[in-house]
Formats: structure tokens, C-alpha cells, sequence
């Protein structure tokens, strides 16, 4: 018998960064950037100052799974009340891993990691960047309102 995602999520670690851990989580996302094909040569500087100055405005997370640093995500919270949604946006829910326990599993942890964080916190939900594209499974195991948006660009030059 085949274990279900949920069970297999549940043998994948997920913490919470603190700030000391700051180069962790822009290395992490340099690899992220890496699948992509993206090139960012100082991106573990830049990214590390950024996020260490603002560590409390954008929570982050990594997942672990066998000694090993499998997936990433980062929050990002509402700074003023009552302006916008005022409810955190995953800006960034990324796997690692493909072969020792599978994207969708890592994924999965993570966003139950999110999840159960945004709970605690007193938030009624936690919206998901339209930036993220999060399995049709995992989206089904986290039990998500699926909602049909209409996103607005306005362009800065003519």
C-alpha cells in the first residue's frame, strides 16, 4: 500500500527561520533561482541584508528531510492594519527535491507549516501570491478556496 501525501508530509520537518539564519534562506533561494535559470550573482548578499533587517515583516520557513534542506517558504505580512487583505501572502513556497521524498510531499509540509502558523497568529487565512504555483494536490490536501482574481499592472513608462 502506498502512503498518502499527507502521511508522507508529515515525515518532512519544517521550522521556522530565525534571523541568525539569514544567509541560510538566501542561499536556499539563490538554488531556487538556479532551477529557474536564473542568474543572481550577489543574490545571497543582497538578499541576506534585505531579509535580515526586515526578518519579522516576512516569516520564513525551511523544510528538512534526512539531514538535508529540501524546500522554502516565505511569508509576507501585512504592515498596516486595514489596508489591503490584511492577511500574510506566501510569496515564495519552493521544493528542493525531486528524489528522496518528492516535490509534492515537501510542498505540502510546507504549506501546513504556513498554515498552522497563520492560525496561531489570529489570521482567518493565508492568501497565496499569484507568483506561487502550488500542486493541484497540495492545494486539494490543505483543503484551499480556489478563487478567481483579476490582477491589475499599471504600467510605469508609456
Amino acid at each position: 500500500m502506498t502512503e498518502s501525501l499527507g502521511a508522507a508530509a508529515s515525515r518532512v520537518r519544517v521550522r521556522r527561520l530565525v534571523q541568525d539564519e539569514t544567509f541560510l534562506l538566501a542561499a536556499l533561494h539563490l538554488q531556487v533561482l538556479r532551477r529557474r535559470g536564473v542568474s543572481a550573482p550577489d543574490h545571497v548578499q543582497s538578499l541576506g541584508m534585505q531579509w535580515h533587517q526586515r526578518a519579522d515583516d516576512f516569516p520564513s520557513w525551511v523544510a528538512e528531510f534526512e539531514d538535508q534542506h529540501v524546500g522554502l517558504a516565505i511569508v509576507c505580512l501585512p504592515v498596516l492594519p486595514h489596508v489591503g487583505r490584511a492577511v500574510p501572502e506566501v510569496v515564495c513556497a519552493e521544493s528542493l527535491e525531486e528524489e528522496l521524498i518528492g516535490s509534492e510531499v515537501v510542498t505540502l509540509a510546507l504549506v501546513r507549516a504556513v498554515v498552522t502558523w497563520g492560525g496561531r497568529e489570529g489570521f482567518p487565512c493565508v492568501d497565496v501570491s499569484p507568483e506561487v504555483a502550488l500542486p493541484g494536490p497540495v492545494l486539494d490536501a490543505a483543503r484551499a478556496d480556489v478563487i478567481g482574481h483579476r490582477r491589475v499592472s499599471l504600467p510605469t513608462r508609456p
